[in-house]
Formats: structure tokens, C-alpha cells, sequence
């Protein structure tokens, strides 16, 4: 029997996707004040230009009316601030948390500058893969939420893939060969990781709610921070996602996936 056919006969390792939620919390609370912060800033400044660029309308239904006029009267800069700011910063704060979450994970101090760094010198792949991606995936949902999911599997992995590998425009096509077979487990993993934030929330929603009439400035930080911190969440799920595929198919452990940014 051949070293192949050996290979061909040991059982497929697993994902793990309980042990993986696992790994998530334990990185994510590990440098709880580090990743907090970094998701809360990122947050707030997803949320700042659409405020700027709209106002307090934004947020109260009975103004609806006055933002739709403002969207007729300035289209460019309602896409801008509302849609590619957010995707910019969003796929900064991802790329940045990704590599952080290496470094925590091997027991590294924290190089916040180096992960910028690495971040800015691949936006321009990252903030047009986002933008593909994101259409994808809801071209997916929008035919009847299967394909939607199935691609939220594919391409989950595709930021760790841009600034682990500097696989720049082929990051797609490299999630793609990186989550082949464990598409489904990655669904039901990232799913699990978005219920316990939304669960969070959804709480805090509550109280925004009440905020919204008191002052849309409170309501717009308490909306920036849950959006930060559940973004930095799912970027840490995405960097252990990531290093677990690498290990069951490359044979690469997360030690070695944070000297390649050292």
C-alpha cells in the first residue's frame, strides 16, 4: 500500500466547529481591551460619515420623507458615506483583526502598527473582494437563502487569504480551494458566531430604541460600538476559520501563520 493510498483511507479531520466557537472566545477575551477598542473605534467611524453626510434624519422614521430627498439631490455622496466608507473601514478593521488575532492566539504582544500596515498595503484587493463578495453572497440570499449560505462557505476566508498569503485578486478562487469540503460546518460555525453577538444585540436594540428620541448622537455611538465589537468578533472567527483549514490541508500551525507578518 502506497503512502496515497494510505492517505486516501484515514478518516477526514474535522472542523470542529464547536471547539473553533471555542477558540474565538478564548482569543477574543484573551485582549478583550485591544479587540474592543479597535472594533469600537472602526464602529464609530462606520457610522460618522453617513451622520455627517445625512444628519439626524437618518434616524427617525418620521423624517423619511427628507431622506429620500437628500438621497435624490446628492446620489454620489449618499453612496459614498452611506456604502463605501463603511466598506472601507470595515475591511480594515477586518484585515487588522485577522493578524491580531494570530498574535494573541501564539502568545505575541501586539503590533497594532504592523497590522495597518499590512492592511494598507492590500486595501485596494480587500475593499474590491469585500464589495464582490458581499454581492455575491446577497445574490445568493436573494435566491432563496441556500446558494447565499453555501457562498457565505466559500468565500469565508478570503481576507486571512489576502494578508497571510498576499493572495491580492486571487484570494476568491483561494477560499474557495482552502474551504472545499467544510463548507456547511464554516455555514453553521458562522452562524453560531453572528447568533451570539445579535443576541447581544438585540438587547442593546432595545435600548437604542429609546435613545433615538433622547438624542440621535447617543443612538449613533451605541449603534457604532455593538457594530464594532460584533465585527471584531467575527473577524477573530474568520483568522481561527482560516488557520484551522490551513492546518488540516496545508499542515501549517497558527504560530506559523503569525511569523509570516512578524
Amino acid at each position: 500500500m502506497t503512502a496515497t493510498d494510505i492517505a486516501t483511507t484515514l478518516p477526514k479531520p474535522r472542523f470542529g466547529v464547536g471547539a473553533r466557537l471555542g477558540d474565538a472566545l478564548q482569543i477574543f477575551s484573551s485582549r478583550f481591551a485591544l479587540f474592543g477598542l479597535i472594533g469600537v473605534v472602526a464602529g464609530l467611524l462606520m457610522q460618522l460619515p453617513s451622520y455627517l453626510a445625512v444628519g439626524a434624519v437618518t434616524f427617525e422614521t418620521q423624517s423619511q420623507q427628507e431622506t429620500q430627498a437628500f438621497i435624490a439631490e446628492n446620489p454620489l455622496l449618499y453612496v459614498g458615506a452611506v456604502v463605501v466608507a463603511p466598506i472601507l473601514i470595515y475591511s480594515l478593521l477586518t484585515a487588522v483583526l485577522v493578524l491580531a488575532a494570530y498574535d494573541a492566539k501564539a502568545g505575541r504582544e501586539a503590533a497594532v502598527g504592523a497590522y495597518v500596515g499590512t492592511a494598507l498595503r492590500q486595501i485596494l484587493p480587500l475593499v474590491l473582494l469585500s464589495i464582490a463578495a458581499w454581492l455575491l453572497i446577497g445574490l445568493g440570499f436573494a435566491l432563496l437563502i441556500v446558494p447565499g449560505l453555501w457562498l457565505l462557505g466559500v468565500l469565508a476566508v478570503y481576507v486571512p487569504a489576502i494578508v497571510v498569503e498576499g493572495a491580492g485578486f486571487s484570494a476568491l478562487a483561494r477560499s474557495a480551494r482552502l474551504t472545499k469540503g467544510y463548507r456547511w460546518p464554516l455555514v453553521g460555525f458562522m452562524i453560531l458566531v453572528y447568533v451570539v453577538f445579535y443576541v447581544v444585540g438585540f438587547a442593546i436594540g432595545i435600548v437604542g430604541g429609546f435613545l433615538v428620541g433622547i438624542s440621535p448622537i447617543l443612538f449613533l455611538a451605541l449603534q457604532g460600538i455593538v457594530t464594532g465589537l460584533a465585527a471584531a468578533f467575527a473577524s477573530i472567527a474568520v483568522a481561527v476559520a482560516y488557520a484551522r483549514l490551513r492546518e488540516m490541508k496545508d499542515g501549517v500551525g497558527i504560530s506559523d501563520l503569525a511569523d509570516v507578518f512578524a
